[in-house]
């Protein structure tokens, strides 16, 4: 399955922003919507956790480098997405989905955001489609949240994330960083 491209972008750095009235979690201090975007919240830690797995009947074990996101879904008002719903994807880590007769997926799963519009992806480290002028590693996502459906992908980025947080497009930079056997990283998404 080839990645649909689109312009998003999402950052390094997960927690509670809030527009108006604080979040649950005490750790997440209020930020403020302006024509940037959201100012990027605090780090924090998320209660909904997605491990996604085989689907189609598929098994085995793919190997592959430990990846934990911590993830932070704000809306337009830099308040915490509350509920939001995901479904996610990604190859393996050898670029693949699963087998030549399967259309997708080797890793899905579905998560609701916590009550601080917060989600921990626990997976694996995605690769490249094996294949020439092939994008570069990304994991699918589509969030609904209220009367907001987008697509969109994480993308591994290098760069240090900015202070303002805009709007998601189709990609979003995720900055990692190596921790132990795995990578992690933080990221901020605004619908």
């Amino acid at each position: 399955m080839k990645a649909r491209w689109l312009t998003a972008v999402l950052v390094v750095a997960a927690a509670g922003c809030d527009g108006g009235s604080a979040p649950d979690d005490a750790t997440s201090p209020p930020a403020s919507a302006t024509a940037a975007g959201c100012a990027r919240p605090a780090p924090g830690s998320a209660d909904a956790v997605v491990r996604p797995g085989p689907t189609n009947g598929l098994s085995g074990s793919p190997g592959g480098d430990a990846l934990v996101i911590e993830t932070v879904i704000l809306d337009r008002g830099c308040r915490p997405a509350t509920g939001a719903d995901l479904r996610i994807w990604h190859t393996d880590a050898r670029g693949r989905y699963g087998p030549e007769s399967e259309k997708c997926c080797y890793f899905e799963g579905t998560v609701r955001t916590d009550h601080n519009g917060r989600f921990r992806l626990e997976t694996i480290r995605p690769a490249q489609y094996p294949e020439a002028n092939a994008p570069p590693a990304h994991i699918h996502m589509e969030i609904r949240h209220g009367s907001t459906d987008i697509a969109t992908q994480f993308v591994f980025g290098i760069a240090s994330p900015p202070a303002m947080v805009a709007p998601a497009g189709d990609l979003v930079s995720v900055v990692l960083r190596r921790a132990g056997d795995g990578w992690h990283g933080d990221a901020v998404i605004v619908l």
